[in-house]
């Protein structure tokens, strides 16, 4: 094998990754931060925030705070549904609302069969809601006083029915510092938002994290009804949305600094179980695709760094050198896109660790999906 080829290749990839992320820093056009749309006037309009909430009350109270801190006077209600939890989500809630009119909360009855709990949660949100506009949000995230506000301006300019956006992973334990950031990356590098904002392209991703839809869009589409068995809903919804054949309707994603930041998962356990559970449904059930981006992990990420002491140990010195300079460009387009995707800079050491554990994600996932091992419990329920 011409090994000086294959790691200039990859080397190549590198380097055009890191080109288009700079060109994508210079347009923002699809990046938004707490400065966005200040010179675009408000709407007169109203908006209801949803908040499906299961065992959340370690992190609820600060998402609610949030919440209610908006700047925006179209905020009219904030609707949190309990979802059976097992712990004191609701009572936390209600404290952290501190009697403010705006918030209510919900007990939900648990997902009808056939249902996902997340789609069936935020199902009955909406069923309380008032606002033309609905703003879907997860109980584990933190907003910026101003996300609304830069959130409808947004929706105002791109002519948007429906806008969903990427904020900035909080990190705190090992695992979370090396694997969160690179697959924040991995998931950017699949879905380019020039394709997903493309009316004319099939690529479709969505962050359930925030999702703001205009009430008679959600409604035209069906809502979380029409996608109440998919495991990815946020995804599924926004396929139906920018994919529906009667309504035209215009669907938005954005990359956001300083708007949102959310802990998904404080474990590796976590970690392993959320994105089996979400990697597979969200390629489509496309087994072959989920092959192909475990083997493009494993010969871009991986091998580069464990070449550099294998060619050193049988002699390859020149060899060596060339998967060296391979490594040095993929450190720096880690460096590099440190400012969406904040991390220690130790971290980037394990880039190798983090594509393999990926790639195991993905083969259980895939695994899961083909019905060979058992689905993955969330919450205490089994997705299937």
């Amino acid at each position: 094998m011409n090994w000086h080829l294959l790691f200039l290749a990859i080397t190549a990839y590198w380097l055009l990754r890191l080109t288009a992320s700079h060109f994508r820093v210079l347009q923002d056009r699809w990046t938004a931060s707490p400065e966005s749309y200040r010179s675009i006037a408000p709407l007169p309009t109203t908006v209801s925030v949803c908040i499906p909430a299961r065992n959340e009350a370690e992190v609820i109270a600060t998402c609610v705070r949030s919440v209610l801190a908006q700047d925006s006077p179209s905020l009219v209600q904030v609707v949190l549904v309990d979802d059976c939890s097992d712990d004191d989500t609701s009572a936390v809630a209600r404290r952290a609302a501190g009697g403010d009119s705006r918030f209510e909360v919900v007990v939900g009855a648990g997902p009808p069969k056939g249902w996902m709990g997340k789609s069936a949660a935020c199902w009955r949100a909406q069923q309380e809601a008032r606002g033309e506009w609905l703003l879907f949000v997860d109980a584990d995230v933190t907003l910026h006083p101003r996300a609304l506000s830069v959130a409808l301006g947004a929706a105002r300019e791109h002519n948007s029915d429906m806008l969903s956006w990427f904020g900035q992973l909080k990190t705190k334990s090992f695992w979370e510092h090396v694997l969160m950031p690179f697959i924040g990356d991995f998931i950017a590098l699949v879905s380019p938002l020039s394709k997903v904002n493309d009316p004319g392209c099939d690529d479709s991703i969505a962050n359930g994290q925030f999702i703001l839809i205009r009430r008679s869009a959600y409604d035209a589409v069906g809502g979380h009804k029409t996608i109440r068995g998919s495991v990815v809903d946020d995804v599924s919804l926004s396929r139906i949305v920018k994919h529906h054949k009667e309504a035209k309707l215009r669907y938005t994603l954005l990359h956001t600094l300083g708007l949102m930041e959310v802990r998904m998962y404080d474990s590796l356990a976590g970690i392993w179980s959320g994105f089996s559970k979400n990697f597979y449904a969200a390629s489509k059930s496309q087994a072959g695709l989920m092959l192909i981006g475990i083997g493009l992990l494993l010969v871009v990420s991986v091998l580069p760094f464990a070449a550099v002491p294998g060619l050193l140990l049988v002699g390859d010195d020149a060899a060596a050198g060339t998967a060296a300079f391979t490594v040095a460009s993929i450190l720096t387009f880690r460096i590099y896109t440190r400012r969406y995707i904040p991390a220690p800079g130790w971290s980037l050491l394990f880039h190798p660790v983090a594509a393999l554990v990926t790639a195991a994600i993905m083969f259980n996932s895939t695994l899961q999906g083909l019905g060979i091992l058992r689905p993955t419990e969330w919450k205490g329920r089994s997705v299937s």
